[in-house]
């Protein structure tokens, strides 16, 4: 009777042993796993909601599209959320403004059906889930297993209201579950370890406690019916210390095991961490953490090196050797870091950065702009898998003690690619407040005229030998109010480059055309207009040329003149040519305008065969007085002459330039002697 009480004990002592175990195997592993995962999708959504910040402060700051779709395309480009996860950009109609991973580039978006959600079209979801503030979740395909699509995918998805864009985070929901397989498998490793330990001491207590007990009541028993005293028991100090020896080593294992538990959970977190602000591929601190290194100092200076042509190296070695490439890159750069005592780190794709923190000096600084500038000039880049010497070549992009000076850094760097430059060092003169506020100023004054319709055609009277008015050159003007209330009427010189950095250009042009046409109908004489190489090249300005074009009959084309600068960069003859045929087609004539000044290729001049080449005003202006322009123009007149090409002389602003160019037989003349630009056509 006795016997079976104290195994009922030993078999509860057990069973409380094996609901321990499935305590942390079903209880314990799972809540960890809950919150290491619930961590890395914090802090992936924390990623995702500082780089929308980022993305709604630039739109708010930045009015040049070109220069805020370039900046968000860099911040884009270099962050990744989880592991494989990216940042997209459409607009309301479904276009993709921007998608780093590449996946949509040939596809429409707006056309993309969900297979597993009735077919219906993934960009409608991630609306319908944006206007209810949802995490919008899907099944979705992976690049190796392309038909299958079962893999799930969270969103993330914020609109920009300004320029009307979603943003939207896309990311594969094992990428937050695949980092927590490790853990599981040690929870249940030491599970197991611990049950076989607690096991072994069940059955010692059983053995060791149980039975002297037994042994012990028996005797009481024999003691009792022999009427003789307790003296051959067990000894209770040997039995009750090994007890509670054991007892305590039970409890120094648990603790250890927790002990172990919270470093593995640190690890982890701290390998989340990792992925956060560490370049996978480099193992260089990325942009993420020099935002945050630099973000309470007050002077820092910033050194972005780009690698020129990298593009080159990866289609000419492929993909894999490009990203050798980049980690070479990285161990020189550090190497040269140490030499410096600045902190290096992978910027984005093939711009790194070096970092400054401590101030080291002008006179050193210099020696580090030189020395790093001939870090790579004759020192090749060694990929030994492939026995491989690469050269490359690099451009810096610097900031000193500027107060954004990651984007004055990469300001400098855009402006030395621009200008073929091996350096340049940002100054307040690139981009101060007051060229801002004055271009913001402008495009408010461009919106109103366009939007009032006072976008005014002026017209400059071109002459002929006669002193006879032949023609009219078109020239833009707005019209607006001055502090007095008067009407002024302002020249182009003034808003005509801020008009094509806030894409304004197109309407500007478009209501000075359209009122130049119909300005046809006051006279008989022709009318010229300024076209530039790159108003050729844009296909939406041709487009608007053409329909203004149809409102006219033909006869009234033929009163037309095109004048296409030839200080332009003319890229391509060939679409220029093109362009000439099309439109002489229709009876319009062309001329050349500022010629002497561009490349005047007198061989493509031979093919298009202008009907007129207007000498530029710098060879006019002085003609009287400089031997070197009277020759020159002299020359160009000859060189017309000969191919039958009249010639206009323009900025003839006084007696003497307007008898010389007489006397060189000039054709036709323009400028402020002879008459100036008004609204006056005849």
């Amino acid at each position: 009777m006795n016997n079976k009480i104290f195994l009922k004990i030993g078999w509860m002592f057990i069973l409380g042993l094996l609901a321990y175990l499935f305590f942390v195997v079903f209880f314990l592993s799972p809540k960890i796993n809950s919150y290491l995962s619930d961590t890395e999708i914090n802090n992936s959504k924390i990623q995702f909601s500082k780089i929308v910040s980022i993305i709604n402060s630039k739109t708010r700051t930045i009015e040049d599209n070109d220069r805020l779709l370039n900046e968000i395309q860099l911040l884009l480009t270099s962050t990744t959320l989880g592991k494989t996860g990216y940042i997209y950009i459409l607009d309301s109609t479904g276009k993709v403004i921007f998608d780093p991973s590449g996946e949509f580039e040939s596809q429409e978006i707006s056309k993309i059906t969900l297979p597993s959600a009735n077919n219906s079209l993934l960009f409608d979801e991630i609306r319908n889930s944006y206007s209810k503030r949802q995490v919008f979740e899907y099944d979705w395909n992976r690049i190796y297993d392309p038909f299958n699509y079962t893999y799930k995918k969270i969103s993330w998805i914020e609109y920009n209201q300004k320029m009307d864009w979603y943003i939207v985070s896309s990311i594969y929901k094992e990428d937050f579950s695949s980092f927590i397989d490790g853990i599981n498998s040690l929870i249940l490793n030491i599970s197991m370890v611990l049950f076989g330990v607690l096991s072994m001491i069940g059955i010692f207590i059983a053995v060791k406690v149980i039975v002297p007990l037994n042994k012990m009541f028996s005797e009481v028993q024999k003691v009792s019916q022999n009427g003789n005293e307790f003296t051959n028991g067990v000894k209770s100090k040997d039995e009750i210390g090994f007890l509670a020896s054991q007892f305590n080593t039970l409890l120094d294992q648990v603790e250890n095991n927790r002990k172990t538990l919270d470093e593995h959970v640190q690890i982890k977190t701290k390998e989340i961490q990792n992925k956060l602000y560490i370049d996978e591929l480099t193992n260089l601190k990325n942009r993420t953490s020099l935002e945050d290194d630099i973000k309470n100092d007050d002077f820092v200076s910033i050194a972005l090196i780009d690698i020129d042509s990298f593009d080159d190296i990866n289609e000419l070695y492929g993909f894999s050797t490009g990203n050798l490439v980049l980690i070479e890159v990285a161990k020189v750069l550090n190497e040269f870091a140490i030499k410096y005592n600045v902190n290096v780190y992978r910027f984005y794709g093939n711009v790194y950065c070096l970092a400054d923190k401590r101030m080291m000096g002008f006179s050193r600084y210099d020696e580090f702009v030189n020395d790093l500038c001939k870090l790579f000039k004759n020192r090749a880049i060694h990929i030994e898998e492939l026995s491989l010497d690469i050269f490359i070549n690099i451009t810096l992009g610097i900031s000193i003690a500027q107060e954004e000076p990651v984007k004055t850094a990469g300001i400098a760097l855009k402006k030395a690619k621009k200008n073929n430059m091996k350096f340049f060092v940002y100054n307040n003169e690139i981009d101060t407040k007051d060229v801002i506020k004055k271009s913001m100023h402008w495009r408010e004054k461009i919106k109103v005229a366009i939007e009032e319709n006072n976008v005014i055609p002026f017209y400059q009277p071109i002459f002929n030998r006669n002193n006879e008015i032949v023609k009219y050159e078109t020239l833009m003007r707005l019209k607006d109010k001055n502090n007095d209330g008067e009407t002024v009427y302002l020249s182009p010189y003034l808003f005509l480059d801020v008009s094509v950095k806030t894409k304004q250009y197109l309407q500007l042009s478009n209501q000075v055309i359209s009122k130049a046409f119909a300005d046809l109908s006051r006279t008989q004489r022709q009318v010229s207009l300024n076209l530039s190489f790159k108003d050729i090249l844009d296909t939406d300005f041709v487009i608007s040329l053409d329909k203004n074009l149809d409102k006219i009959d033909n006869e009234k084309k033929e009163q037309i003149v095109f004048e296409i600068l030839e200080s332009d960069y003319i890229t391509d003859y060939s679409l220029l040519e093109e362009f000439v045929i099309k439109y002489r087609n229709q009876g319009i004539k062309i001329a050349i305008d500022d010629f002497g000044t561009g490349y005047s290729n007198f061989a493509h001049i031979l093919k298009i065969r202008p009907n007129y080449i207007k000498i530029d005003g710098s060879l006019i202006k002085n003609i009287n007085t400089d031997k070197n322009s009277y020759e020159l123009v002299k020359s160009i007149i000859d060189f017309s002459k000969a191919l039958n090409i009249k010639v206009i002389a323009e900025y003839v602003h006084s007696k003497d330039v307007y008898d010389a160019v007489l006397d060189l037989g000039v054709d036709e003349f323009q400028g402020f002697y002879l008459g100036e630009p008004s609204l006056n056509i005849e």
